[in-house]
């Protein structure tokens, strides 16, 4: 187990060093923020009219985000040099178009808008009103956030698989340097096509980053400190939210907007230049020279002791034939999956947690997608958004500190599985008590996403945790891709479903979670068969205490 390298990371304490390379997790998910939730300001919803001459709509001034002419058209003639005469009756004179450049409908008589007038006095500028995503274009409004989705789908393997090859801190610096590039290319972007190419690599690079960061945190962290480190890392998404909001409401223009919520990735790439490669990676890959200098830097950033040079090798030394022990299994294994399902804790592990992940992100965006929103006031929304994302953080802490994690996610699943289903008991005159239902629902499975991310770390071992982590974001990310469906399409057919679906999910959430091991104040395990281990153990420590309560009741007939 990892009881030695532990050991010196619990010497060295938690202090400056830590703080430098929190940091960066830190602000890649304040980074997140804008992409994530990004469109639901620079790409808004727009009322918006057909323009033509003469300013017809002058005397009404409405916006009724019609996708035709409101008039009846008259006579319809082409001419000779290619244009098309359309005699409206309401207006005058006639208007005289390319023939090419318009769409008739033959049922109605009505021709499509080949301008737009747009209700600006929210917006003054959004990527549908720059390309005029409307009407027949409107499905590709609504790439924008599908590419993004993809891309993290897509980064959540690449991330893995980079992290755990090439170290956490190469990850993040060229992982940085990447999202730099696409946050320039979408608000320099003349054309649509280029915005949705460098949406795609937004995604990718971000959720990329996003784990290994997180997983150097939890590796150098010591155990005592690691439960609230990783409550915390989850905060910046949360003020990301609330400032980007805090943006939208002063600059209406979309490009503005976008670049100046990027100014957490500018600082991220500075960042990342100065953090550190973990040290529990250097040593499994033979880097042991560079591994004792990060220590040995540690200690004097925080002002601690490190154990004496013989002892600090032997730890390392340890280190480095696990890792080449686990390199020589892969290889002789036709793949890593091969490795990991030979053992029977690992193989629960690697299928059970992306699938409570997946249940999770159903119910997580399922309860907001399912519901009124706020109000009318996207700044006010978007600000509560993220509100309810900081409070989880601070109930997960204050549970999290007491309890395990296995009764804690089971907690939190159950309830909010209950709450979604008690919201089908309540009639809709009683709105106050749906709302207070919707809204713990909410809080509990969010508190539970705040907790799985400290939790996932724990689970998988230093040789794959990169990949195991990233395989879970991957569920996350496609329950996030069927919500949808499941909130619009199957809502349209039976009303009640939604809410069933959400509450069984959850339900079902809080029965695997109870297969997964309980780590809190445990070590992190390095190797797949640590993880083996650590499952045996806890089964003659159940045992144990099993007997020991029998027998307490024993003596106590007697």
């Amino acid at each position: 187990m990892a009881d030695n390298i532990d050991a010196v990371f619990a010497q060295i304490g938690f202090g400056r060093w830590q703080l430098i390379q929190m940091s960066a997790a830190m602000l890649s998910y304040a980074a997140l923020a804008s992409g994530l939730i990004g469109s639901t300001l620079t790409n808004a919803p727009i009322s918006h009219r057909c323009e033509v001459p003469d300013d017809i709509y002058e005397s009404s001034g409405s916006y009724e985000s019609e996708c035709h002419y409101p008039y009846d058209t008259g006579i319809t003639t082409f001419n000779d040099t290619g244009t098309v005469n359309i005699s409206l009756i309401s207006i005058q004179p006639t208007i005289s178009y390319n023939a090419s450049a318009i769409n008739i409908d033959s049922n109605t008589s009505s021709v499509s808008c080949l301008e737009w007038d747009y209700d600006k006095s929210v917006f003054t500028s959004t990527i549908s009103m720059e390309w005029g995503l409307f009407c027949e274009k409107a499905w590709l409004s609504s790439l924008y956030q599908m590419v993004f989705s993809a891309g993290s789908m897509i980064g959540d393997v690449v991330g893995g698989a980079i992290g755990d090859k090439l170290g956490r801190r190469a990850t993040v610096r060229y992982g940085a340097l990447v999202l730099l590039a696409s946050v320039l290319g979408i608000g320099l972007a003349p054309f649509y096509s280029i915005v949705l190419i460098c949406r795609l690599m937004m995604g990718l690079t971000t959720s990329s980053i996003i784990y290994p960061t997180y997983n150097l945190v939890m590796e150098i962290t010591p155990t005592s400190h690691r439960t609230v480190i990783g409550m915390i890392l989850g905060a910046p998404y949360s003020i990301g939210v609330m400032c980007f909001a805090g943006l939208g409401y002063f600059l209406r223009d979309w490009r503005t907007l976008h670049f100046a919520s990027s100014i957490f990735t500018f600082l991220l790439l500075t960042v990342s230049w100065v953090v550190d490669e973990s040290p529990r990676w250097l040593a499994q890959n033979g880097y042991l020279d560079e591994a004792k200098e990060v220590l040995r830097k540690a200690a004097a950033y925080n002002g601690s002791p490190l154990p004496s040079s013989s002892k600090l090798d032997q730890i390392l030394f340890k280190l480095a034939n696990e890792g080449k022990a686990y390199f020589k299994n892969k290889k002789s294994c036709t793949s890593t999956l091969e490795l990991v399902f030979s053992n029977l804790p690992m193989a629960v592990i690697t299928v059970v947690t992306p699938l409570t992940w997946f249940l999770m992100a159903v119910v997580y965006l399922g309860i907001p997608l399912n519901v009124s929103n706020f109000g009318g006031n996207p700044f006010i929304y978007v600000a509560l958004t993220g509100l309810m994302e900081f409070l989880p953080a601070i109930v997960g802490i204050v549970f999290s500190k007491r309890l395990n994690r296995v009764p804690v996610m089971t907690a939190t699943f159950f309830a909010s599985g209950l709450c979604s289903l008690l919201v089908l008991a309540v009639t809709k005159d009683l709105w106050w008590l749906r709302w207070i239902l919707i809204m713990a629902a909410m809080e509990l499975i969010s508190t539970s996403y705040t907790m799985s991310y400290v939790w996932a770390p724990e689970l998988y071992p230093t040789v794959i945790r990169s990949r195991g982590c990233s395989s879970c974001a991957l569920g996350g990310h496609l329950g996030f891709f069927v919500t949808p469906f499941i909130t619009d399409f199957v809502a349209q057919q039976v009303w009640w479903l939604p809410n069933m679906i959400l509450g069984m999910c959850a339900v079902l959430g809080g029965m695997l979670v109870c297969l997964l091991p309980e780590t809190k104040g445990l070590d992190l395990c390095e190797t797949v068969q640590d993880v083996k281990e650590r499952s045996k153990a806890s089964r003659l420590n159940r045992a144990a205490e099993l007997y020991q309560v029998d027998v307490q009741s024993n003596l106590s007939s007697s």
